[in-house]
């Protein structure tokens, strides 16, 4: 038995969708920020990581490049609201699924404004909804999407994908698949690839009975699948992703720069 682990956001149905049907594989959702743990303790065999963990792992990983969940440019879900204009923030309260997007804000502030931000937990990202002192806050998931703060209390916006696109030019990788470098994953790497393939091709078909039962709009959904993400985990990905580790060690967002094989590669 395979124990694979994923998000359970809608990005990455793309990626696993009728994986838990196959023999021999159990696939165990959780957020972002969860995945590493279980994979270092090896209660997951292969997970969908959050990029920068390849990085901070007190383990070698390889990337498996059967899939990613990045964005071309805008992500829809990945976004900071705030309060105040952007430039004048100093406090941002991040939401504590994610360890990439956290990374990412800070890259993306330092290079706009010429500084770091200081981090505190988003204990309830609910609280934004009511009387709230927060300036700032980064939330991740669909639930920017079902239940998007109001734009009258926080009319400043940053999408971090797009952010990213207009500072390097380049898409950004989110997540990836990452096993520990000594695993033996037999055929895996290759069902995930034909996993990915097919349910690409059919985006219409998983979009539907995913928005009925969480509240997305279809049309919304669809295009956040086909038109926003993406998939691939090919050159540019990795070059994307190599300058991405590179900005966070300058800043001091990692201790140091390690070398992060590919599986196959």
């Amino acid at each position: 038995m395979i124990t694979i682990g994923a998000v359970g956001y809608l990005n990455a149905l793309p990626l696993v969708h009728t994986l838990d049907r196959r023999p021999g594989i159990r696939l165990v959702r959780k957020v972002p920020a969860a995945l590493l743990t279980d994979l270092e303790a090896a209660r997951l065999d292969i997970a969908l990581c959050p990029v920068i963990d390849a990085q901070t792992s007190s383990q070698n990983l390889v990337i498996v490049p059967s899939g990613a969940i990045g964005s071309r440019s805008t992500t829809l879900t990945v976004r900071i609201f705030s309060n105040k204009p952007l430039d004048r923030i100093e406090r941002l309260h991040v939401d504590g699924d994610s360890h990439t997007s956290v990374a990412l804000a800070q890259v993306i502030f330092h290079h706009r404004f010429g500084r770091l931000l200081e981090i505190s937990p988003l204990k309830d990202p609910a609280a934004l909804d009511g009387p709230t002192d927060l300036e700032a806050a980064l939330l991740i998931g669909d639930k920017v999407v079902t239940a998007e703060p109001d734009p009258s209390r926080f009319p400043h916006q940053l999408d971090l994908g797009e952010a990213w696109r207009d500072l390097v030019g380049l898409p950004f990788v989110f997540a990836t698949w990452l096993a520990p470098s000594a695993a033996d994953l037999g055929d895996l790497p290759r069902l995930l690839t034909e996993i990915r393939r097919e349910n690409c091709a059919h985006m219409e078909d998983l979009v539907g009975p995913w928005a009925d039962a969480h509240n997305w709009p279809k049309e919304t959904a669809l295009t956040y699948l086909r038109d926003l993400l993406d998939y691939e985990i090919g050159p540019t990905q990795l070059v994307a992703m190599q300058l991405f580790w590179k900005e966070c060690a300058e800043f001091g967002l990692i201790d140091r720069l390690k070398k992060v094989e590919i599986l196959g590669g």
